[in-house]
Order: C-alpha cells, then sequence, then structure tokens
C-alpha cells in the first residue's frame, strides 16, 4: 500500500484531523510521509506552526541544530512507515545527549495508541503490560448485532468496554508499518478499563483472520484474554441481507438521534427504496451467507484447538430479553449477580428499516430453498 492509502484506512478513527488540532510539532522523517502529513494539515490550518523536516535533505545535527535555535515545539515526532522504531532511537539518542526538554514521540507507536486509549497524544505510550483484573473477549461474525450487545455490556459500567479495537486501521498498519499491535492490546488493557478493573475487547472473525499475515501473528491474543463470548446470529440469511445492505449504502448503523427529516437518513431511505431484488442481488446475498459461516466455522475452531469453553450468546436471545442476557454474561465473567434491568441499560442503535430487508429474506428462501 502507498502513504495515501495507509492514512486512509487509518482516518477511520479521524488520527491525522485529530492530531491536525494539535499546533508547534516538529516533525523529523521521510520524504512521502512527510509531505502526507503537510499536505493534510495545511489542508484543514493553512497557518499551522508546525516544522517537517525531511532526513533525505538535511543531516540530524542540522535538524537539531534548527530545533535548538528555534525552540518553539511542544514536541517532537519521528515519521516512518517502515523503521519508525529504529529511527526514533537514533532521533532519541540524540535529543537526550542534546537535553532536549520536550517529548520526542513516535507517529504510531505512541500517538496513534494514546488516541486509542484516549490519553493524551503527545507522551510516550506504555511499553509495559500490566495485567488488568480481568480481560475478556466477545468474538463475532460482522451483522450480528454485535455493536447493540456490546453497547449493553459497556452500559452496566461493571463490563469494561467492548469495541472494536482491532479492525481496518490497527490492521492496515500491522501489515504495512511494522506497527505492533500487542503494544496498542497492553495500553488498553492498562487504560480502558471500568473502575472495576475489567478490560473488554471485539474482535470481528475477518479482521482477527488477516492478522495471521502480520507480525507478531493474533495467536498471542489468546494468552493474554481471559475469557470469551461467541455472540452468533440464528438467523445467517437475515444476517447476510443486513451485510449486502451496509456495504452498499456504506450504513452500518443508525442512531437513535437520528431523525427521518436528517438529509444522510433520507439518502438512505431512498437507496433502500429503489433497490431491485434480482437475481444478481440474491447471488450476492447467497456469497455472504456462505463467507458468515465459514467464518463462524473458524471461530469454532480456534477456540476448539485452544480448548477454550466460551459462553454462547445469540443476537435473537438479547432481542427477545436483553437484560437476562447480560446478566448471563457478567455472571460467567464472575462480576457478580448485578441484576440489570432494561432500563439500567442503553444502546444508542437505532434499529434499521427493515421492509427491504425481510422482502429480500423472502426472496431469497424461495430462490435458494433449503
Amino acid at each position: 500500500m502507498d502513504v495515501a492509502q495507509i492514512f486512509q484506512a487509518v482516518e477511520e478513527i479521524q488520527f491525522l484531523k485529530k492530531l491536525s488540532l494539535q499546533n508547534n510539532l516538529f516533525f523529523i522523517g521521510e520524504t512521502e510521509i512527510l509531505e502526507y502529513i503537510h499536505n493534510f494539515f495545511t489542508s484543514r490550518q493553512p497557518a499551522n506552526d508546525n516544522c517537517y523536516c525531511d532526513l533525505s535533505n538535511n543531516s540530524l545535527e542540522q535538524i537539531f541544530n534548527y530545533f535548538l535555535n528555534n525552540n518553539t515545539y511542544q514536541a517532537i515526532v519521528v515519521v516512518s512507515l517502515q523503521k519508525e522504531l529504529s529511527l526514533f532511537m537514533t532521533v532519541k539518542e540524540m535529543g537526550d545527549r542534546l537535553n532536549i526538554n520536550v517529548p520526542i514521540v513516535r507517529l504510531f507507536a505512541d500517538i496513534f495508541i494514546n488516541l486509542m486509549c484516549q490519553r493524551n497524544l503527545l507522551q510516550p505510550s506504555s511499553n509495559q503490560l500490566i495485567k488488568p483484573k480481568l480481560a475478556y473477549a466477545v468474538l463475532t461474525t460482522p451483522r450480528s448485532g454485535s455493536t447493540y450487545f456490546c453497547d449493553l455490556l459497556s452500559s452496566t459500567a461493571v463490563a469494561g468496554y467492548p469495541i472494536e479495537h482491532l479492525r481496518t486501521a490497527n490492521q492496515t498498519l500491522a501489515l504495512n508499518c511494522n506497527f505492533n499491535y500487542f503494544r496498542l492490546l497492553n495500553n488498553l488493557m492498562q487504560y480502558r478499563t471500568t473502575s472495576n478493573g475489567v478490560f473488554g475487547t471485539k474482535l470481528i472473525s475477518h479482521f482477527l483472520f488477516e492478522l495471521r499475515q502480520a507480525k507478531p501473528k493474533f495467536g498471542k491474543i489468546f494468552q493474554l484474554i481471559d475469557k470469551y463470548i461467541i455472540l452468533v446470529r440464528k438467523d445467517k440469511v437475515s444476517q447476510a441481507v443486513s451485510l449486502v445492505l451496509a456495504q452498499k449504502t456504506n450504513v452500518w448503523h443508525i442512531h437513535k438521534n437520528t431523525s427521518n427529516d436528517n438529509p444522510a437518513f433520507q439518502e438512505y431511505q431512498s437507496f433502500l427504496n429503489n433497490i431491485q431484488i434480482d437475481r444478481q442481488l440474491l447471488v450476492e446475498v447467497r456469497k455472504k451467507y456462505n463467507f458468515i459461516v465459514n467464518q463462524e466455522k473458524r471461530l469454532r475452531r480456534i477456540l476448539e484447538v485452544r480448548q477454550i469453553e466460551p459462553l454462547e450468546v445469540t443476537y435473537e436471545a438479547v432481542l427477545e430479553n436483553a437484560p437476562k442476557q447480560i446478566n448471563r454474561v457478567l455472571e460467567f465473567l464472575n462480576l457478580g449477580d448485578h441484576s440489570f434491568e432494561l432500563h439500567m441499560m442503553n444502546s444508542d442503535i437505532k434499529k434499521m428499516p427493515s421492509d427491504i430487508s425481510q422482502a429480500i429474506v423472502e426472496r431469497y428462501k424461495a430462490t435458494f430453498k433449503p
């Protein structure tokens, strides 16, 4: 992947957008990545006070001489796609020798991780693992109702914050930039727990499996996580239809505060109203159905090979009686009998319009009879 593709993937967490709110940054690094960051920042803040020092045009000695003569910067940021650690060590060594008194941080291994952990961006991330009291993961496939389920868990305030920590941005950095996503997990386990020391995360099957290609491989995750919950959706045809529609509209969730006269919602509804339920659409659904079935089988196989006995929860059971399923999870996690009721939990997710979904499901079942 080129620099633009990498940053476009990472921008799913608004990485550069949020970093651009910082001023007086002193960047040291490689030409292409510096140019991309400079162009991004100046397009948002034409008068920013950052400095971009290209190592291909200047020696490190020249760069630090300039820094010492213009010492108005709040941090030195090391940027490299493939050699961030080695470049950081070189810059840090010289900075220490010159008694530089501002933080020297890495773009990905520090700033990106701090953003994911909701910490001050311009500080070193932790390089040690401080295990939480309990770490658990929700394993699932796409469009299984996991966002709603995990929102309910988070709202209990005793079950961590189980969101998708390892998805496109982390996967892209791990596969293309020598990014150690276990450093991210270690920091999340230290800083993103509820007050009772519980860490939760959500692992969507295809993001997890694609990390097989990265270093380190994802097998180490199973040494860090204590307990597992597998969330499945029994109606996999409806799940496949949901996945097809989400990919076509690029609308994955609708929030409860989204009004019907919202332009984006009206555009989404208009797209759904104009969908043609033809053979091509049904074949797409069939492919997604097979994908979901295979992904779930792979998740179960991984757990079986590692002799892990997860708690299984179905999306349908959550819809039928959310408090019962959430309290069941808390009991499985040994978090006590809190007896949460529905009014004590909440999710910002609004149920998607279902008329077109149901029509596609019915046509699919009529075409591809079991």
